[in-house]
């Protein structure tokens, strides 16, 4: 039973008794929020998964150790009837119902384990001499295919790690982009995700484009670094309060959020640095195609969306308190002023740049601060006071050479934050109050 279910039922049987509904609005109430049914057990599959791969690379490493003893058609025979006999088992298993699935997940990844394997095996027997990274790639479509035919999650897991092992192989072994890695991803792992609702599938696919686009940008990564990231974060933040606001699969706002927040924040604590701003900042955004390229679409997409996030307005308010903060706001501004380095902005090297984003970053803490205390939230209030104290210990560091300055400052920020606590307290005692 999930919290929000327990704590209604608990409130409902407290409304019968004291008069407040009778019995039959009791089970009314009950049948519009029904509890919600386990999507799998998941301490299973995800035990027998783990152990299906660990064995199948055990058996790998002992065909390996008496590879050279075995005859070349014996060895095509071994690796086809393991990858045959792995598949048949998860087919077999799949056709016992819902209670088997988590066995013929185990046996379809030790299966994918098996075709990876056979990809080098069979190209040592005949001793091809290949671009090895295609490996990878025929390995993550392979899963790929084998994840939107059953469907499974624990495929389209393993075809988000194929796909970014052959991007990270192909960038920093060879120097040549692979810019159908975040395309494969993009279009193939995260509709799925979004097909079977799958947070998991969705919390691995998401990192996954992500450092598919960085690894793609990695040799002109100075130059759109900044505009990249902020852009990237700005996008998974405005998809949190689309999917909310719409309706669209709610349960991966969370996912959206939490990757989205931790790009952004680092990055715009990173660019509050006046030493960041020197070496971040250049002039020379347009010298390259692919560079210029990535961050205009990267861009485009985090306007496109957070207009569909915001618009239409027809009940601005009521959006401002369920959908998102007033802090929000100061997301896309960010985008712009970022985007803006190849210009006007580069020519403001050291504080000149990071005065800007030190406002951001600070009316950003106070508005998450503020919106904390009015709603009685623990953690905004707890992320808004963490973040206001790690902007004063940077400042304390770079900005004031006098001791009686950073004193001053610290025993401001200091009050600020004892404050803080004493306003959420009475807002917590009031909302208490107002319940009862």
């Amino acid at each position: 039973m999930s919290r929000n279910t327990k704590w209604l039922g608990q409130e409902i049987e407290r409304w019968v008794r004291d008069g407040i509904i009778d019995r039959n609005q009791a089970d009314g109430i009950n049948a519009l929020y029904p509890e919600e049914t386990p999507s799998g057990n998941w301490g299973p599959l995800i035990f027998s998964v783990i152990g299906a791969i660990i064995f199948g690379l055990g058996v790998i490493l002992l065909f390996a150790y008496n590879w050279d003893k075995i005859h070349k058609f014996a060895k095509l025979a071994l690796i086809f009837s393991a990858l045959l006999g792995a598949h048949g088992a998860g087919y077999y298993f799949r056709g016992k119902g819902a209670s088997r699935s988590y066995l013929s997940e185990a046996f379809f990844a030790l299966g994918t384990m098996f075709f990876g394997s056979g990809i080098w095996l069979v190209a040592q027997i005949y001793n091809i001499d290949e671009h090895y990274p295609n490996a990878f790639i025929l390995w993550g479509i392979g899963a790929l295919f084998l994840a939107w035919s059953l469907p499974s999650i624990v495929q389209g897991v393993m075809a988000s790690v194929l796909l970014v092992l052959w991007c990270s192989f192909e960038n920093f072994s060879f120097d040549s982009r692979t810019n159908m890695a975040p395309l494969l991803i993009l279009l193939g792992i995260l509709p799925l995700a979004w097909r079977m609702r799958s947070r998991i599938m969705l919390a691995v696919a998401v990192p996954s484009f992500i450092l598919s686009l960085f690894f793609n940008c990695h040799y002109f990564f100075e130059r759109v670094a900044p505009s990249l990231f902020i852009s990237v974060a700005a996008l998974l933040m405005a998809m949190a309060i689309i999917v909310r606001k719409k309706n669209l699969f709610p349960e991966s706002s969370a996912v959206f959020a939490v990757y989205g927040g931790i790009i952004y924040w680092i990055s715009l604590y990173v660019f509050t640095f006046p030493d960041a701003d020197r070496h971040i900042f250049r002039n020379y955004w347009f010298d390259e195609v692919n560079s210029t390229i990535y961050v205009l679409v990267a861009a485009s997409a985090a306007v496109i969306a957070w207009l569909m996030a915001i618009l239409p307005a027809r009940k601005i308010k009521d959006d401002l308190n369920n959908f998102y903060r007033v802090d929000h706001f100061a997301v896309p501004v960010t985008v712009l002023v970022v985007i803006l380095n190849f210009g006007w902005l580069s020519e403001f090297d050291g504080w000149g740049g990071a005065a800007v984003f030190n406002i951001i970053f600070l009316f950003q803490s106070i508005m998450l601060i503020s919106h904390g205390c009015r709603s009685v939230n623990s953690k905004l209030t707890a992320t808004g006071t963490v973040l206001l104290a790690f902007l004063a210990f940077a400042r304390y560091a770079d900005l004031f050479d006098s001791l009686l300055v950073r004193a001053v400052v610290f025993l401001a920020v200091g009050t600020a934050i004892f404050i803080i606590g004493m306003r959420y307290s009475r807002r917590k005692k009031e909302a208490a109050g107002v319940k009862q």
